[in-house]
């Protein structure tokens, strides 16, 4: 397996429990990454709520998190190969898209309309297209597989599309804002699974910090 730098403490827990289970060094260093991984989600996810709520939007990041989590489970797509590049983005995007619902939502219906239904077009039809996009490292090779996650895909749209007509017709003083953040996630998760969202993440892993000066190539 290819060797693979892990935090210290995911190291050291995967260590232990390799020990108590009779685990070898490639099911070790596996479990090591699942930890690191998860951890560090974790974190992004805390430290984007809590961005989120220092900006006055912590309801707003809740539902982009939660949208966004749902389309990527089933349809999958780009992504950082670096977890702390991954998680800065998180960390960034969330509370941005959540600020920038909330901005929308004061703005005339016709804006938030037109956007929905951009978001609702562009969602579908890159589904149709490029979902599933799997991870390089774990493909989906089953053509069942495959299809099931593309089916899955297409109804968590029909979902937030269910979610943006009923909002659309709700009186609830929330509903504009959590209607923006459902189009506006939908459009970033959509971005992710065509080959533009793809190039974003390769030219975000390109970007080397050289030691020292702090410079970026």
């Amino acid at each position: 397996m290819e060797e693979m730098s892990y935090l210290g403490f995911s190291s050291k827990w995967s260590a232990n429990l390799a020990r108590r289970h009779h685990l070898d060094e490639e099911k070790q260093a596996v479990l090591a990454y699942i930890i690191e991984v998860l951890v560090i989600n974790v974190v992004n996810v805390l430290l984007a709520l809590l961005l989120g709520w220092a900006l006055g939007v912590f309801w707003n990041t809740t539902v982009c998190l939660l949208t966004i989590a749902a389309f990527r489970h089933n349809a999958g797509g780009g992504h950082s190969e670096s977890p702390w590049r991954c998680g800065l983005a998180t960390i960034a995007v969330f509370p941005l898209l959540a600020l920038a619902a909330s901005h929308i939502s004061t703005g005339p219906q016709l804006y938030l309309d037109l956007l929905s239904l951009a978001a609702l077009l562009i969602g579908f039809t890159s589904i149709m297209h490029y979902a599933p996009v799997d991870n390089s490292k774990a493909p989906v090779v089953s053509p069942v597989r495959r299809k099931r996650l593309k089916s899955l895909a297409l109804v968590i749209m029909v979902i937030i599309t269910v979610l943006i007509g009923n909002l659309r017709l709700s009186t609830w003083d929330k509903s504009v804002e959590i209607s923006a953040c459902l189009a506006l996630s939908s459009l970033w998760a959509a971005f992710n699974l065509t080959p533009l969202g793809h190039r974003m993440w390769c030219f975000i892993d390109s970007i080397r910090i050289r030691k020292g000066r702090g410079c970026i190539n």
